[in-house]
């Protein structure tokens, strides 16, 4: 994903130099700003338990062979798919 220039310059999970706090500072500096300018924020939180439940997973690892990601991160993908029911 990052070899190919795919990832958002807003994903700070699973992104090399990057963590949790850099998230929450970024979000910090983008409020900040906001109230400076006068604007209002409003913050919604969604907490996305079993987000992957509907996912086509042979599309998502047909994708990931395709972007020739690095065989232990894709048989670990594939390890997560398998053997999951949806309700």
């Amino acid at each position: 994903m990052h070899s190919n220039n795919l990832m958002s310059k807003n994903q700070y999970g699973f992104t090399p130099q990057t963590s949790t706090v850099d998230a929450v500072m970024a979000f910090k500096g983008y409020v900040q700003d906001s109230v400076n300018d006068g604007h209002y924020v409003a913050v919604i939180s969604l907490y996305v338990r079993e987000a992957f439940d509907a996912a086509w997973w042979p599309g998502i690892l047909a994708s990931l062979r395709n972007l020739r990601c690095p065989g232990n991160l894709y048989r670990l993908s594939r390890s997560y798919f398998r053997e999951r029911i949806a309700f």
